[in-house]
């Protein structure tokens, strides 16, 4: 009897626990239960084409950014795009690329200020962006076409060839559209489609001598580009054996160079006896112009004219230049030369941080936009990565690396401090229901033992295995208890309170970029 009521003291003290437990809730079962910590999120909202006409179609491109700490989940859920209160419509964020896209139009000239608004989801808060879209001509970008001709003057049934560059306000390469029409004395004489560097080209011959007034009109594309036409250039025509022939060549001052240093090409235009050749070459990266330089006579009839530059790209370039000619001597081009921009990473990107300082409490997390700005090309992998943090604090990036696609356009990625980051945490588990089914089987059990005893009048062999299995469990359960009856508190880590200056590095193979910022901790 002894035994039996020592077991069933035990059982029932163990039993009341768990019914505590389960029946109000342990602080750290509490904890447990609760749900993940939101971080925050970025948006940013942009339009395609950015300028365009009265009810052409126009893309909302909505990207969402944001890093789930030590995750690397991406945001999910939708977009709303909203012109002022008024709901144009929703999209969804695309797993892999973290943007939702909705093609709109609008039927009359104005600006409209869009806004794009995240939802959030589990892993991350809402956010929005609201930007102004300009829709009619009068975003269109100006524009300025500039008109060279080679060799000018020319002589009867010389092809001449007449080179168009549109460039607009804002320095942008590759994107201008559309076809220049080449004009002689105000009449059409040919056209010329825009390549990948803005040039137009047409070449033609004539049989007659005479001069003649050239422009270059460019039409623009009625989507994001005006028109325009070229100040007007004379074109002299002579008679065969008029002029006397030239030969150009070019040399570099050196061939294999790093990127942003200066390059010097000189042209050598060579004519025949007497003085040497006068006016202008023109020199040339393939068909895109980079300059021109004034001939300055020299020694045994020869010029020499020079451009400098450092703004070329990393990679093989095809420098040709070319001498157009004057009343005396005719027009030239030089062979091609190779010029080599070799990639030095210390000048072909630079990364920065907005805000450049976060201030958190204790527990809390921080985020900020890190941007690279690529230049000259630059495509290689880049990698993010911080030092100078206090203990106990880690930063994240979304994306970890950005690969950037050689146009020179910015990336972005959102950078996330966290503080009382701990490698490991040891928290009681949370019973819950588990643990009062436990006590009421334990209680099951003994009562099961006291009534076999009772009515057999003695303790049977099934009522000994059950006072001992009901022993062997509570015991179990109690050192299960105090093994893991460690409060959380008692383990938690605290970033140190505080202010910081943290490096954030972006690295590739060849070297890196870094910038600062300043982490309050309070």
């Amino acid at each position: 009897m002894g035994v039996r009521r020592s077991v069933q003291a035990s059982v029932i003290a163990l039993a009341v626990i768990f019914l505590l437990f389960a029946a109000t809730g342990s602080p750290l079962a509490a904890a447990a239960e609760m749900p993940a910590t939101q971080n925050p999120s970025t948006t940013h909202l942009t339009f395609v084409p950015p300028c365009p006409l009265v009810d052409d179609t126009v893309t909302l491109t909505a990207k969402v950014l944001g890093l789930a700490s030590g995750t690397g989940i991406l945001p999910t859920g939708t977009v709303t795009f909203t012109q002022g209160s008024t709901q144009l419509g929703t999209a969804p964020l695309d797993k892999t690329s973290g943007t939702a896209t909705f093609p709109t139009s609008f039927s009359a000239a104005g600006q409209y200020p869009i806004t794009a608004s995240y939802g959030g989801d589990q892993n991350y808060l809402p956010s929005s962006d609201t930007e102004t879209l300009q829709v009619g001509t009068a975003c269109l970008q100006s524009t300025t076409t500039s008109l060279l001709i080679n060799p000018n003057p020319a002589q009867v049934g010389e092809t001449v060839t007449f080179t168009a560059r549109v460039s607009a306000g804002n320095g942008l390469v590759g994107m201008i559209t559309g076809t220049v029409d080449f004009l002689q004395d105000g009449t059409q004489i040919g056209t010329g489609t825009l390549d990948s560097t803005n040039t137009a080209t047409f070449t033609t011959n004539y049989a007659n001598t005479g001069t003649f007034t050239m422009t270059a009109k460019y039409e623009g594309d009625n989507k994001q580009f005006l028109g325009s036409t070229s100040s007007p250039v004379t074109l002299t025509i002579v008679p065969v054996g008029t002029l006397t022939p030239t030969t150009t060549t070019l040399s570099s001052s050196n061939s294999h160079s790093n990127f942003g240093d200066t390059v010097i090409f000189t042209a050598t235009v060579q004519g025949g006896m007497g003085s040497g050749p006068t006016g202008t070459v023109t020199f040339l990266d393939g068909s895109s112009t980079m300059g021109t330089g004034t001939l300055v006579s020299g020694p045994s009839s020869s010029s020499k004219a020079t451009f400098s530059t450092s703004g070329l790209s990393v990679g093989t370039h095809s420098i040709t230049a070319q001498y157009g000619g004057d009343t005396n001597f005719s027009g030239s081009t030089s062979l091609p030369l190779s010029q080599v921009i070799n990639n030095s990473t210390s000048t072909m990107f630079v990364i920065s941080i907005n805000p450049t300082t976060i201030t958190v409490n204790q527990g809390n997390s921080g985020s900020a936009n890190v941007t690279l700005t690529p230049s000259g090309g630059f495509n290689q992998t880049v990698t993010f990565l911080c030092s100078g943090l206090p203990i106990y604090s880690q930063c994240t990036f979304n994306p970890p690396t950005i690969t950037p696609d050689g146009t020179n356009t910015p990336s972005n990625v959102v950078m996330t401090v966290s503080t009382n980051v701990a490698t490991a945490r040891l928290l009681r588990p949370n019973f819950g229901r588990s643990g009062a089914v436990l006590a009421v089987f334990s209680i099951g059990l003994l009562g099961l033992v006291q009534v076999r005893g009772r009515r057999q009048g003695r303790r049977s062999t099934l009522g000994r295995y059950a006072s001992w299995l009901s022993l062997m469990l509570c015991i179990a359960v109690v050192t299960l208890l105090a093994s893991c009856g460690g409060s959380s508190s008692n383990n938690r880590v605290l970033t140190p309170k505080g202010t910081s200056t943290v490096t954030v590095a972006g690295s590739t193979s060849t070297g890196a970029q870094t910038t600062t910022f300043t982490l309050t901790v309070q």
